[in-house]
């Protein structure tokens, strides 16, 4: 190699080596967070616990819109990882305003809210889908002609995975391994009777509010039904408040466990000792600061989507009523279909699988022949889910309409083309 030509190289090394040098130094900047979906967020007042639901969605030019509970939120802004937002309160005839900032990393926001009268902690993280089996199911079998019931609670942890609890007349039982998956309850059982211990598996469907399967162990299989207790009051409820002090409209939610929160001021109360019997509903609220409790303590009756009751304190006495909202009024269903899911069939030319991803804006694309296209028309209202997609082939439009339910992890239904309908199964892989 000649001077020159070891010139030349020398020099282009030394670009090279400066130019990543320089890509080295520049700062990345990441990709922009989805802050859209369902948050809970948690607060503490003087050790008390108190919640709230913050909704965050895109509007239709790219900007932000928000709710805390029932509320609509103001300048909603995320700018990097800093969440912004201003939140009105009313209280009768006067209001305030509370300025929210937060930080958002890792599926949280770890923020305060602030106003003249200081600031407080108000943390959130992404609210987790509540699997279709949580709750308590009133269980019925029969053992030789003898006719049994037994009482199946299904909760589950903060990280999704289930817990069960099965008591009879006979004791409770050892549950484990408890999974859902396609619509299917399984578990492992371990039951006493004396000194005596039997192995057995359960394998269920669950529908709605009805629960059916099979007990299986060494000496055979048993039916088993169930129904989901306290389903005519399970949901969100919004309530009239009639009182001395006015009229107010505030929303309760019962989750399937009978475990419940009640909306105060925008945040939401837990329910205490939540009982329902024979279409009678009752439970208690403690309000204040720990050392200054005040107690109220509901009782009323559901018939049908009405509930009438009286909510009474050491302070009076105040007439509720309400009307039990759509499940599309709540937030479970929605968040149950985000993510991704697989349609796969068989064709003379082999085995193609077709994407569909749902975000927690409740926006979604479908992927066909690596081929994405945004969805149109999305809609989900309780476990019902319709979409449309529009694809082109040269220069012609084709329009596929689906309509299917959405059943724990598999959404089960039926696209229909110009060419005619077709049935389809998506699995969600996320």
């Amino acid at each position: 190699m000649n001077d020159a030509a070891r010139h030349t190289s020398r020099r282009g090394y030394l670009v090279a080596a400066a130019l990543l040098t320089l890509m080295m130094s520049v700062p990345r900047v990441s990709a922009a967070q989805d802050i859209t979906g369902e948050w809970e967020v948690t607060m503490d007042f003087g050790g008390r616990p108190m919640y709230a639901t913050l909704n965050i969605a895109k509007k239709p030019d790219g900007t932000l819109a928000g709710k805390w509970g029932s509320d609509d939120l103001s300048a909603v802004k995320l700018e990097g990882d800093k969440l912004t937002f201003d939140r009105t309160v009313r209280f009768g005839d006067n209001e305030f305003t509370l300025n929210y900032a937060g930080v958002v990393s890792d599926g949280k926001i770890t923020g305060t809210l602030s106003s003249d009268q200081g600031e407080f902690a108000a943390n959130a993280a992404r609210k987790k889908p509540l699997s279709p089996a949580v709750g308590i199911w009133d269980l019925k079998y029969a053992i030789g002609d003898r006719d049994m019931t037994a009482r199946l609670t299904v909760s589950q942890k903060p990280d999704g995975a289930l817990n069960a609890k099965w008591v009879s007349e006979r004791g409770e039982s050892v549950i484990s391994n408890v999974k859902f998956q396609d619509s299917k309850l399984t578990f492992d059982r371990t039951v006493k009777f004396n000194e005596r211990e039997m192995q057995m598996s359960f394998e269920g469907a669950v529908q709605g509010d009805k629960l059916t399967g099979v007990n299986r162990s060494q000496m055979g299989e048993v039916q088993v039904a169930g129904t989901r207790a306290g389903a005519e009051a399970i949901g969100k409820w919004e309530l009239t408040s009639v009182s001395d002090m006015g009229t107010w409209t505030i929303h309760m939610t019962l989750f399937p466990d009978l475990s419940g929160r009640y909306e105060f001021f925008g945040g939401e109360i837990p329910m205490k000792n939540v009982k329902f019997e024979n279409g009678q509903l009752t439970f208690a609220l403690e309000v204040g600061p720990p050392d200054q409790t005040l107690q109220l303590d509901f009782k009323g009756k559901v018939e049908g989507k009405t509930l009438k009751g009286q909510m009474t304190s050491e302070q009076g006495t105040s007439e509720i009523t309400g009307k039990k909202l759509p499940p599309a009024a709540t937030a479970a269903a929605p968040s149950a279909i985000v993510g991704t899911w697989e349609f796969t069939r068989e064709t003379q030319q082999g085995t193609r699988t077709n994407t569909l991803k749902v975000k927690p804006d409740m926006t979604a694309t479908y992927t066909m022949r690596d081929n994405e296209v945004p969805v149109t028309d999305f809609k989900v209202s309780g476990d019902d889910v319709s979409f449309k997609v529009t694809t082109k082939f040269n220069d012609n439009e084709v329009t596929m309409e689906f309509k299917g339910k959405l059943e724990g992890k598999t959404l089960k239904g039926e696209f229909t083309s110009p060419r005619g309908p077709r049935e389809a199964v998506g699995r969600k892989t996320d």
